[in-house]
């Protein structure tokens, strides 16, 4: 039974069906901006863009993120209207460019409280400037609205450009790579499952492909007075569109192990130095959501107050230390400078640390014991070398932070970067001083701890430090008043939902006489900033929590995941240096008995006693020759749980450009299978120019074509050799005097010459 073609669904049903082929004529002056075959395409884009769109919106950025959808198609439309006016190029982008700087501002006002448009103007004009003053002076700023400001004129951009490279360049190409990574940075941080954002832009895409390149030809044919069905570029699209289905659904079902890992470190690998360069401006954006699978703390410069947070259960790294009388934590770093908005590290001096050389951390103080864990990363923590307490000491080289004195160790980086893998041992300094002892730690520091650890901001309300006062008024010591403010802390509930703090309000002030709930980065820093307003030095660190539920069973090794994320006050005791303390109610209090552990005396017995723990031959210790084995890893099914993605998109992405190049392959060898080399490439010649949009006239002989293309195409000098070669091929003329080698160098001369100005690079 015969099929229906596009002629017979589309022809007018008064007059006889058309099916022979025609030359279709394109519409002239305003009537070509309403043409079906542009308005199809179009149609394509729009769903391309729309796709982007709703990925970057779904992806929540940020709670204030205004509709992008009628910006983006205002941008799409303005250039695929302007695409077809016939100014120069510079003159449509300048007044195009006030109209997206309009629609921008109008859709950032949007989201700005305000009654009158004025007000809201003023109100952005307000945000804007402290947010500058922030970046340029320093600070933190968990305002949403900067990122809104960045966002909202890039999409009107995308947008625009978008359609202009296909309307304008007929380059479809321009238009889909950009937005396609776009499009991958967002699944590849936010999604846990295949998009239907992603299907629906390769779907979209590869329609659009091979819509545009058919567009192409169908122009050059027309030129030509060449014959073609009037509805080809539908069947194109109809047989484009199954074809780009299955091989979705191939993507879909495809393997979700192991397979996706190299894809997965290749992403990796291609986007972390954008990462590393991008970790500074962490401060300015601190409202910005990152991927669901982050560290709850990012280990750079600063902890932000997030407001809502959630603990993932992704593996961050694996420990193995000797037995364990009480929870420890495992430190990565500390902080000194308190914001409104969160903590940040003050200037610090950096030092280099050889394999096992120690440092001076308990040079100066008493009462406290060595204890050894071996870390195995996971490569979510970055370069931060943990240990269970003050940093003493790790087994490869490393670069040590410290602050007012080369024994004031802030943290640990490794010098070598560390891996998925990576495995080191590292040695800490534990307070082992009972209560007694610190009780009778007499409250006399140095001028450079008072003025580094007691700094709050002058902006912070009085009734903060009224409040500690209010507390401690019936304490004496440094130790009963840490311990009165710690136990009021933990009165506060646990809530990880809790709001952004209000702008211009002090965290920690809301916190304390507005919210009193939250969780562990609010509760010890309340506890740093009312210690500080006694005038005693308190710094907050942060890290993990070595739990007993995250230990496997019969072992001391811990799968330590982001659940386990914590941070806690180290405040200063004379004679016994940083004292860990524990606000925060989802963990137990630290416990100060007599200890059964190795005290400080020789550094050689303390190694004699990690080693006694029957430790000493495990993988990841340093051997002679300097190399460490990696811990072997339990499965972490959450690790693996969103690489699958990556190898369907990639999948999609390589099917689309694998279709696009079987195609293109055939276009540029058919029928030239058996043709003499000089008659094959003058009909290569011609179909890279015809492509270019430099077809020639019928009426032209190959030596006038090969002359009128010399003049419209820069960089095609010797196109006129190969017109001398075909026509001599071609009536049984002797060969001239060129040689084959000057031939050869002639067609790459000028196929070199027709693929730039088929990519617009000239």
């Amino acid at each position: 039974m015969r099929q229906a073609s596009w002629n017979e669904m589309f022809a007018p049903k008064r007059e006889p069906l058309v099916l022979t082929p025609e030359v279709p004529r394109e519409p002239a002056g305003w009537r070509r901006m309403f043409w079906w075959e542009d308005v199809l395409s179009f149609l394509l884009l729009g769903a391309v863009m729309l796709a982007v769109v709703d990925s970057v919106y779904r992806a929540g950025w940020v709670d204030e993120m205004p509709s992008l959808y009628p910006l983006a198609f205002i941008g799409l439309l303005m250039a695929a209207v302007l695409a077809h006016v016939r100014w120069p190029e510079a003159v449509i982008h300048l007044l195009a460019l006030p109209v997206g700087a309009a629609v921008s501002l109008a859709t950032i006002l949007s989201i700005v409280p305000g009654a009158t448009p004025w007000s809201r103007y003023e109100e952005l004009h307000e945000r804007m400037g402290a947010w500058f003053h922030v970046a340029f002076n320093g600070g933190i700023s968990n305002d949403e609205l900067p990122f809104v400001v960045l966002v909202v004129p890039l999409a009107w951009i995308a947008a625009y450009l978008s359609a202009w490279a296909a309307f304008r360049w007929q380059n479809v190409w321009l238009a889909l790579i950009p937005a396609g990574f776009l499009l991958l940075s967002n699944v590849s941080y936010f999604s846990d499952q295949f998009s239907f954002s992603v299907l629906v832009f390769l779907v979209a895409g590869a329609l659009l492909v091979t819509r545009l390149h058919l567009m192409s030809r169908s122009k050059a044919w027309r030129e030509q007075d060449t014959p073609y069905p009037p509805f080809l570029s539908l069947s194109v699209l109809h047989i484009t569109f199954w074809l780009a289905i299955v091989l979705m659904l191939a993507a879909w079902i495809m393997p979700q192990a192991g397979e996706s890992g190299p894809l997965a470190s290749a992403w990796e690998g291609a986007t972390s130095p954008v990462a590393e360069r991008a970790a500074g401006l962490s401060r300015l954006f601190v409202s910005v959501r990152g991927p669901q699978s982050a560290s709850v703390h990012r280990f750079d410069d600063i902890v932000p107050f997030q407001g809502p947070i959630e603990l993932p259960d992704t593996l961050a790294l694996e420990a193995l230390t000797g037995p364990l009388d009480q929870r420890a934590f495992l430190r990565a770093q500390s902080f000194e400078i308190y914001t409104p908005a969160g903590w940040q590290q003050a200037s610090r001096r950096d030092m280099e640390l050889k394999a096992d050389e120690i440092t001076r951390v308990d040079d100066l103080v008493d009462g406290r014991a060595t204890t050894s864990v071996w870390i195995t990363s996971d490569g979510k923590t970055g370069d931060t070398v943990f240990t269970i307490g003050q940093p003493r000491r790790v087994d490869r080289e490393a670069t040590i932070q410290w602050t007012t004195g080369s024994e004031d160790v802030a943290g640990f980086q490794a010098t070598d970067g560390l891996r998925r893998g990576s495995t080191y041992q590292s040695t800490g300094s534990v307070s082992v001083a009972t209560v007694e002892e610190l009780r009778a730690s007499a409250a006399v520091y140095s001028s450079g701890l008072l003025s580094r650890y007691t700094q709050s901001p002058a902006s912070l309300p009085d009734r903060v430090r009224q409040l500690a006062v209010d507390l401690t008024e019936e304490e004496r010591t440094v130790y009963d008043k840490a311990i009165r403010i710690e136990d009021y802390l933990r009165a506060f509930p646990i809530d990880l939902e809790i709001p952004v703090t209000p702008r211009g309000r002090d965290t920690i002030d809301y916190f304390l006489f507005d919210l009193q709930r939250g969780y562990f980065d609010y509760n010890a820093s309340a506890m740093v900033v009312m210690l500080r307003t006694l005038g005693i030095p308190s710094r907050l660190a942060v890290g993990y929590v070595l739990q007993p539920v995250e230990r496997d069973p019969g072992s001391n090794r811990y799968r330590v995941t982001e659940q386990s994320a914590f941070a806690w006050p180290e405040v200063y005791f004379p004679g016994y240096g940083w004292i860990e303390f524990n606000p925060t109610p989802s963990q137990p209090r630290i416990q100060r008995t007599e200890p059964v552990a190795v005290t400080i005396g020789d550094e050689e017995e303390a190694n004699d006693a990690v080693g006694s723990l029957g430790l000493e031959n495990l993988p990841g210790q340093l051997g002679a020759d300097g190399d460490a084995g990696a811990l072997p890893l339990g499965g972490d099914s959450s690790s693996n749980r969103n690489l699958w993605v990556f190898a369907g998109i990639a999948a999609g992405i390589a099917a689309m450009a694998s279709f696009g190049a079987g195609w293109g392959r055939y276009l540029w060898i058919r029928g030239l299978g058996d043709a003499p080399v000089a008659a094959r490439r003058w009909e290569q010649t011609v179909r890279l120019a015809s492509w270019s949009g430099n077809a020639p006239d019928p009426a032209q002989t190959p030596r006038e074509y090969a002359s009128s293309l010399r003049e419209r195409v820069r960089g095609l000098p010797d196109v006129e050799l190969l017109a001398d070669d075909y026509v001599r091929q071609r009536f049984g003329q002797k060969s001239g005097g060129a040689t084959d080698t000057r031939r050869d160098e002639a067609w790459e001369r000028v196929r070199n010459g027709l693929l730039r100005k088929l990519l617009r690079l000239r």
